[in-house]
């Protein structure tokens, strides 16, 4: 019997539940009194010194200088904020709507039935840009939203940096999955979202690496070198700073368990139901993630079959509105016919916020699979 109370969240690329050490942080941070971090006198001071250490959190989880890190409200701010800065931008097909809308790029780079972009035809459109342009910006996502693919950013940073180019990445899903080390990719820019680590959600950074000068895009204020005027969600910043310290104590191996529930998952469900594709299976992967689609079964039906089961999931090709659309992602990876029929699973970014949740066992995995292969 089915406990309609309860269900198994496996939507953890959505957002990451607030860690409850966070929460009680946040708590704790709004009984100190009236903070507004413009203000000069005590309750001021207070609210700077908030932003400052999360700002230094964030900074020392990526490996890059304090100052470099802007706070926004969300990752999509930041991407805006920092294309409205450039005439000629490059994106990759899989890129988050966030990029593929704010950019209005028709360069695009195409990917292979893998989901990994095609270095080849990105030099093919960086010979033909720098001949006639300059200010350009080569924007690729280090990780997959949908599939959990890893882009070759090494390699896209190499050949952008090779004709002049400068280069952003969305690392929103990236971010406690894998090393982020702006010391080791020469990244110009990177773009962070709060609540995929476990922060609130509504708080977002730009990472201005090498402290390029921009123009900002909301005006009224000097909050954030000038770059983003208006009073600082304190409370969010702060939640942001707490995860990021508590991202930062994690080994790179603290997701192992993560992997062998998502492989294990796999397993199952190819077993149970071998005509299920699983993309992005053969190329390297974050731990956590699982995309799947099945010729005969449309993606909200099986998103509608599952809830009713008490498995909270989604669409690997949900839109803003919450409807299932069609996802730009498979379709540039070819797969036409089953761009609407896809669901992710995601499992929690480590073991430590997997140890918090004790609905994933592979018991109810084994139920999951057996779900989906009776839909």
């Amino acid at each position: 019997m089915i406990n309609s109370n309860t269900s198994t969240y496996l939507d953890y690329n959505a957002t990451v539940p607030i860690l409850s050490k966070i929460k009680k942080s946040m708590l704790d941070f709004m009984e100190w009194g009236p903070v507004n971090a413009s203000s000069v006198h005590f309750y001021g001071r207070k609210g700077k010194n908030v932003i400052e250490r999360a700002r230094e959190n964030i900074a020392k989880l990526i490996n890059t200088k304090n100052e470099n890190i802007i706070f926004t409200s969300s990752a999509t701010e930041s991407i805006n904020l920092l294309f409205s800065n450039f005439d000629t931008i490059i994106v990759s097909s899989i890129e988050h709507l966030a990029v593929l809308i704010s950019s209005k790029s028709d360069q695009i780079i195409p990917v292979d039935k893998d989901g990994v972009i095609d270095l080849d035809y990105l030099e093919i459109l960086l010979k033909k840009n720098t001949k006639i342009k300059k200010n350009i910006l080569i924007s690729v996502m280090w990780v997959n939203n949908e599939t959990g693919v890893i882009q070759p950013i090494e390699d896209v940073v190499k050949l952008s940096k090779k004709y002049g180019c400068l280069v952003h990445c969305d690392a929103a899903q990236a971010l406690g999955k894998i090393k982020v080390d702006l010391e080791k990719v020469d990244l110009d820019f990177l773009t962070l979202s709060g609540h995929k680590i476990g922060a609130p959600s509504g708080i977002g950074a730009l990472v201005n690496n090498k402290n390029f000068n921009l123009n900002p895009q909301l005006l009224g204020g000097g909050q954030e070198k000038g770059m983003r005027a208006g009073t600082e969600n304190i409370i969010g910043i702060l939640g942001f700073g707490e995860a990021a310290a508590m991202f930062r104590a994690m080994s790179e191996h603290s997701n192992e368990k993560v992997k062998f529930l998502r492989n294990y998952l796999s397993d199952k469900i190819k077993l149970v139901s071998p005509q299920t594709i699983v993309f992005g299976n053969d190329v390297e992967r974050v731990n956590n993630t699982l995309l799947i689609a099945s010729p005969d079964i449309p993606g909200d039906l099986a998103l509608m079959k599952l809830d009713i089961n008490s498995f909270s999931v989604s669409s690997g090709s949900a839109c803003s509105s919450g409807k299932i659309s069609q996802s730009h992602v498979l379709k540039a990876m070819g797969y036409d016919s089953l761009a609407s029929n896809s669901i992710r699973l995601s499992l929690p970014p480590n073991d430590i916020i997997l140890a918090s949740d004790n609905l994933i066992t592979t018991k109810e995995l084994d139920r999951l699979a057996q779900c989906w292969s009776n839909i």
